[in-house]
């Protein structure tokens, strides 16, 4: 019968086994029934038939209407669909709990991964500007400069650029002597990606992505000194 083959299917995307499934399903179609007859209607073997019957009255899906002999009945479909949208709302709910905690916290997931190319360093300096609120920049690659001026949102960047260079529209931009082959870019105080500037000249790894709060951290702290010290142009900072 197709409606019973489509009722046992629709349980089991509910997450029920095939012997709960199958069992409910008997037990809708035919009302009352003791396992033995709940085994015969469904050739569920007859000792995993209780187990099952157990199982869909824990999750209040079936009940026991007599004890000698034992009998099972479906509870209504209304009040088991109640049920099951009351756990996975109240699931739903921790899920919700947990991960704000957590997005409070400020918390990522720690690791250092390589970036492989040039075009995935761009992927990866958009991805991290449009999921920042503030960002730092440190900038000494005219190719990479020329490649994310673009990206450049109002009020969202600091950043220190090499003295050749012309500041983009947007952002607050200072100078210094930059005499280093490494652009950092900061998102948050933590994470960051590290452009190996004369690397990626050569078509080799171009960078790597770190996200750990203490190391982006202590960038921070780094971009500071340089900030402070672009401040003023005449005071030149070397890296």
């Amino acid at each position: 019968m197709s409606e019973f083959r489509d009722a046992v299917e629709v349980l089991r995307k509910l997450g029920f086994s095939d012997y709960e499934a199958k069992a409910y399903a008997a037990l809708l179609a035919m009302g009352e029934l003791t396992p033995r007859e709940i085994s015969s209607a469904t050739n569920i073997p007859y000792t995993k038939v209780y187990d099952a019957l157990k199982k869909l009255e824990a999750r209040g899906w079936a009940m026991v209407v007599s004890r000698s002999p034992l009998v099972y009945a479906p509870k209504k479909v209304e009040e088991a669909i109640a049920i099951e949208k009351r756990k996975i709302e109240e699931r739903l709910k921790e899920a919700e709990e947990k991960l704000k905690t957590l997005e409070k916290a400020g918390s990522v997931a720690t690791g250092i991964y390589v970036i492989r190319n040039f075009t995935a360093l761009i992927k990866a300096i958009r991805n991290l500007l449009a999921d920042s609120s503030e960002v730092y920049m440190v900038i000494s690659s005219e190719r990479l400069f020329e490649n994310i001026k673009s990206l450049v949102s109002k009020g969202k960047i600091k950043g220190v650029i090499d003295i050749d260079m012309q500041a983009p529209r947007y952002g607050e931009w200072r100078k210094a002597q930059l005499n280093s082959p490494l652009d950092i870019i900061i998102a948050d105080s933590s994470k960051l990606i590290l452009h190996f500037s004369l690397l990626s000249l050569h078509e080799k790894t171009s960078g790597v992505l770190v996200l750990d709060r203490e190391i982006a951290s202590a960038a921070t702290e780094y971009f500071m000194r340089i900030w402070k010290n672009a401040e003023n142009p005449g005071m030149a900072e070397s890296i």
